[in-house]
């Protein structure tokens, strides 16, 4: 039976791996791509083989979860929550998504303790005032250890008071920290507008730093690929009307300044 399992797993990791040397790089964004179209069985399969390459992410237990709670699959959804917390016990959304399994599955009293453990790391969470300047921005960046982390403080930070805070000292490896951070931040919960919303805001700003277009180009090429899953992630601008059309236009010319189409 184990043999089974191994084998299935293996040709799951072998499908979802394409051609060109990407790997699994790809295969999170595919899984995104199909749980927004509501495909979940082929999310599932590919946020597996994510997790197969990758064992130490939470971020593709963490999707899968979502993707099983959606076909009510509520045990294995639970199952893939505990190993995000076992990988990251302060991931809020993998004891949230564990209780909603638990309430699926009846075991009321279960999530209700859950819930505690919620709280309790929600209130540990540290408050953290929003940086000001590029220093106060470095020192808080330099504190934070995981993506999530990073995460809380950019969405905190207005998307059109960027070029106002590097100014002209924006520099290639924060840039680079920052697109880590909104790739991470859309592929580790792919169904949460706001994160779109603000990620996107982030995508269209950040060109308008001073120096970007010269900071842009001393970033790897691996860097500067994370600019491109990330509007690949993003999709195009859908808005109607005179401000949606100006919105796609101003989009148009941030995905060139990012080098991206």
């Amino acid at each position: 039976m184990a043999d089974v399992a191994l084998k299935e797993k293996e040709k799951v990791r072998r499908n979802s791996i394409l051609p060109g040397g990407l790997g699994f790089l790809n295969v999170c964004p595919q899984g995104n791509a199909a749980f927004k179209a509501g495909d979940f069985p082929t999310a599932i399969g590919h946020y597996t083989a994510a997790y197969i390459a990758d064992p130490s992410n939470a971020t593709y237990p963490l999707n899968r979860a979502a993707a099983y709670l959606k076909l009510g699959k509520n045990e294995d959804a639970e199952r893939d929550c505990e190993t995000v917390i076992r990988l990251d016990k302060k991931n809020v959304k993998g004891y949230f998504r564990r209780g909603q399994a638990r309430v699926a599955l009846q075991r009321l009293k279960d999530a209700e303790a859950g819930a505690w453990c919620l709280l309790a790391v929600d209130a540990n969470a540290p408050k953290r005032e929003i940086p000001q300047t590029l220093i106060a921005f470095t020192r808080i960046w330099d504190e934070l250890k995981t993506e999530e982390e990073r995460w809380d403080v950019l969405r905190q930070i207005p998307a059109t008071r960027l070029p106002m805070l590097f100014k002209t000292s924006l520099s290639a490896s924060i840039l680079a920290a920052i697109l880590r951070s909104l790739r991470s931040a859309l592929e580790g919960v792919p169904e949460e507008p706001e994160r779109t919303l603000v990620v996107r805001a982030y995508m269209v700003n950040l060109p308008r730093v001073p120096r970007f277009s010269t900071v842009s180009m001393m970033m790897s090429a691996d860097e500067r690929a994370d600019a491109q899953v990330v509007w690949d992630l993003l999709g195009r601008s859908r808005g109607d009307g005179v401000e949606g059309e100006m919105d796609k236009r101003k989009e148009d010319g941030s995905r060139s300044a990012w080098g991206c189409h």
